[in-house]
C-alpha cells in the first residue's frame, strides 16, 4: 500500500469540496473550483469557463428547489497520475443518489459515473481545468446530458 501524499490529500480535499457545493451542503459556489478558461463535460453537455459553470449550477440549484430534488454524491477511488509539478490527471467513480422531500427522502436507484480530471495549481491552489464525466450506469432520475442515448422509457427490466 502506498501512503498517501500530500498531492492525494489536497485533489481529495477539492473532490469532496466540489461536491459538498454541488450537493448543497457546502454554499460557496462550485465554480470557484474551476480555472477560468476551465472546460467541463458531462455526457453531451459541455461547458465552457467559469461563468457557464455559473450559470448551470444556478440554474441546476433553482431546478432542484422548485422540484424539492435532493442529490447526495459520493466520490471513491481517486487515482492520481502526476503530469508535472503543477499538474494531475485524476480519475475517480462516482455514484449519485437522488430523491424528493424532506429528508430522509426514499431512495432511487443511483446513478454511477467515471470522472476523468486535470487538476492545475494555481497560486497555490489545486483547480480543476478539465472534467469528463461519463455515464455508466443512469438511474431513473439522471438527467437527460447524463442518458447519452439511452431512452427515458425504453429500460430493459
Amino acid at each position: 500500500m502506498i501512503p498517501p501524499t500530500d498531492l492525494e490529500s489536497a485533489i481529495q480535499r477539492l473532490q469532496a469540496d466540489y461536491w459538498a457545493r454541488v450537493d448543497y451542503v457546502d454554499r460557496a459556489p462550485a465554480e470557484d473550483l474551476f480555472t477560468a478558461d476551465s472546460a467541463f463535460e458531462l455526457g453531451s453537455l459541455v461547458l465552457r469557463g467559469r461563468a457557464e459553470l455559473a450559470e448551470f449550477f444556478r440554474r441546476r440549484q433553482e431546478a432542484n428547489a422548485a422540484a424539492g430534488r435532493i442529490t447526495r454524491h459520493l466520490s471513491t477511488n481517486l487515482r492520481l497520475s502526476p503530469v508535472d509539478s503543477q499538474t494531475v490527471a485524476v480519475s475517480t467513480t462516482v455514484l449519485v443518489m437522488t430523491g424528493y422531500g424532506p429528508l430522509p427522502v426514499a431512495a432511487t436507484t443511483p446513478s454511477i459515473g467515471d470522472f476523468e480530471d486535470v487538476c492545475v495549481l494555481t497560486n497555490g491552489v489545486w483547480l480543476f481545468h478539465r472534467r469528463k464525466a461519463t455515464s455508466v450506469f443512469a438511474g431513473p432520475d439522471a438527467p437527460a446530458f447524463a442518458r447519452g442515448n439511452q431512452p427515458q422509457g425504453d429500460r430493459p427490466e
